[in-house]
């Protein structure tokens, strides 16, 4: 047999399948989990088990009794394990406790994790998705799951994801930025630029809507069908509310929901135009038809990058790039600074302004903004690494070193691995600058001892231990 395993899991999983008809459920779940164990990468095995565990418990929704008392073990196990990122061994032990409550949905937020981390995008999906249904507020669930979803191409479940965070937390920055980056990604893989020639063929190839294809119908041109029952098209139905109540600001605001979900961003913000009119300027709408623009802007700016990077001789198409680039973080600082005016307490805003600001190389503005986001104790590390970073290259480089020490006071490479490094890499660049040999050689080997391929640490290393002279950091790569 060319696969021994697979045919051992087959065997185990049909007995499962036997013991479940004769609702042996202790025995079904035995087999399933040996199953598993010889094919962990078949999502059917894991779905079967789980449900089986849901009748050896008698669907009681809360697991074995004293689940929480049996399942603290367990806990630990899998903490233990993900600190040693040993994925396998994390994968057992959410198995493991799923038998004990195939309820908990943080159980099956660690097995997504864990077969994320080994590439079985199938499990972690399915898994994820059970720990939303669980509760689907969770931020943590969601962006586990959205995350996932992205990276297996399932680009509007993905956003749905974002979204549902940032509904929940207007100020989480990641969150908007990963309903943007979706957004462009969506946009590479719509058959467009791969197959397509141009814009006009990408758009000639999108599907019309179901109000365009009603129309188009009542127009005489080929429609889905002659006429659209009620129920039948979301679409037509808030269109049809609309009709009947053309002065209720809810009815456009949730036309403008559904078209900006559907990607039908220009129509949305028509919608937007016309709830804004009717509220007279309220600025919750008006920070939504700013979100959606900035979204269509991110989405010309995504096809512009890709026409110019498969395009590399044509210099036209990079400078267009380049341009749209710049109006759209031109756009965004625009956006963000007057919701700082009007959300004062929203340190996440301001840290998010900061960024845009040391990204065009504006320092001045973005020391006060990195300094104020750093009193919030969710951005407090991500805030000094920063605020050092423009410090120096403001060329106040003590004032830098001092809020890059400051940070990584509480900064560990588990939790924040990249500002870890960065700060780390900052002193040392300083330190190194300095003279400072030995202490800009303690500095770039907590980077080593976590990342040994991070920009050219390994190197500086090498050239510090044989006594190098080095230029400006400043002048040097940004990162």
């Amino acid at each position: 047999m060319s696969d021994p395993l697979g045919g051992a899991a087959q065997e185990w999983f049909k007995k499962g399948n036997e013991a479940m008809g004769r609702q042996n459920w202790d025995f079904a779940v035995e087999c399933f989990s040996n199953a598993i164990k010889m094919k962990p990468d078949v999502v059917l095995f894991r779905q079967t088990k789980h449900l089986c565990c849901r009748k050896l418990h008698g669907d009681n929704g809360t697991g074995a009794k004293m689940a929480g008392m049996k399942l603290m073990g367990i806990r630990g196990k899998i903490k233990k394990a993900r600190g040693k990122q040993d994925w396998a061994t994390l994968d057992q032990h959410a198995e493991d406790g799923l038998a004990v409550n195939p309820w908990d949905g943080q159980l099956f937020a660690d097995l997504g994790e864990a077969c994320a981390q080994q590439d079985r995008g199938e499990i972690a999906a399915y898994a994820y998705r059970k720990a939303v249904e669980s509760d689907k507020t969770n931020v943590a669930f969601n962006r586990g799951l959205g995350q996932v979803l992205h990276e297996r191409g399932e680009y509007k479940e993905a956003r749905n994801c974002f979204k549902r965070i940032y509904e929940a937390d207007p100020t989480d920055g990641d969150a908007r930025s990963m309903m943007g980056r979706i957004d462009a990604d969506s946009v590479m893989d719509r058959g467009g630029y791969e197959k397509a020639g141009s814009t006009q063929d990408v758009k000639a190839e999108k599907p019309t809507n179901a109000y365009e294809e009603d129309r188009q119908a009542r127009r005489g041109g080929k429609g889905r069908n002659e006429s659209v029952a009620p129920g039948e098209s979301e679409e037509m139905d808030m269109r049809a509310a609309i009709r009947k109540e053309p002065e209720n600001v809810n009815h456009y605001m949730k036309l403008a929901n559904l078209l900006r979900t559907d990607r039908q961003l220009p129509q949305a913000v028509e919608q937007l135009d016309k709830a804004l009119e009717l509220s007279k300027n309220d600025t919750s709408i008006l920070e939504e038809k700013e979100d959606v623009e900035l979204e269509i802007m991110r989405e010309r700016s995504g096809e512009a990058a890709e026409r110019a990077r498969k395009n590399p001789d044509k210099e036209r198409l990079k400078e267009k790039s380049d341009g749209l680039k710049k109006e759209l973080m031109t756009r965004e600082v625009e956006v963000l600074a007057s919701r700082i005016d009007r959300h004062p307490n929203d340190m996440k805003m301001r840290f998010e302004l900061a960024d845009r600001y040391r990204k065009i190389k504006q320092f001045p503005k973005a020391i006060p903004l990195f300094q104020q986001a750093s009193a919030d104790t969710r951005l407090k590390e991500d805030s000094l690494v920063m605020l050092g970073e423009c410090f120096v290259r403001a060329g106040k480089a003590d004032l830098g070193r001092r809020q890059f020490i400051k940070a990584l006071e509480t900064l560990n490479a588990k939790d924040k691995p990249d500002f870890f490094k960065q700060a780390h890499y900052w002193l040392g660049r300083l330190y190194e600058k300095a003279g400072k040999n030995e202490e800009a050689e303690n500095h770039y080997t907590e980077i080593l001892s976590v990342d040994y391929d991070f920009r050219d640490v390994l190197k500086r290393l090498e050239e510090i231990q044989g006594g190098d002279e080095f230029g400006d950091i400043v002048d040097d790569d940004e990162g």
